[in-house]
């Protein structure tokens, strides 16, 4: 009986301390799982930078597109304008054409009669 009883001590130690095994860490394992949490921070770091420099571009290029978009509705507004101005300065040179026109007619009707 106390053999029996020595062999099922023996076997109780025996699995406790298996068990022990299965749940301790050795110097190798905690420093495996240090590195794979610096390795998985750095993607989460890069991965924001990334972001945050995307992000920057993105209104960089909004605010250039704006101020592209003012440019071309100012250019445009000025060319608008300037095509009336052209307008209204040819429509300006043919009644003066008409005028000299008119005057040269004259000149030439009165200048037989004298």
């Amino acid at each position: 009986m106390a053999e029996a009883l020595q062999e099922t001590v023996k076997n109780e130690l025996r699995t406790a301390h298996d068990q022990n095994k299965l749940l301790r860490f050795d110097g190798r394992t905690i420093i495996a799982i240090g590195a794979i949490a610096l390795s998985l921070t750095g993607y989460v770091l890069q991965d924001a930078r990334n972001t945050s420099r995307r992000d920057a571009e993105i209104e960089t290029t909004k605010s250039r597109v704006t101020r592209l978009e003012e440019i071309a509705a100012t250019n445009t507004e000025g060319r608008v304008r300037t095509e009336v101005e052209l307008g209204e300065l040819r429509e300006g040179q043919a009644e003066i054409k008409r005028m000299i026109e008119a005057h040269d007619n004259q000149s030439k009707k009165v200048a037989p009669r004298n």
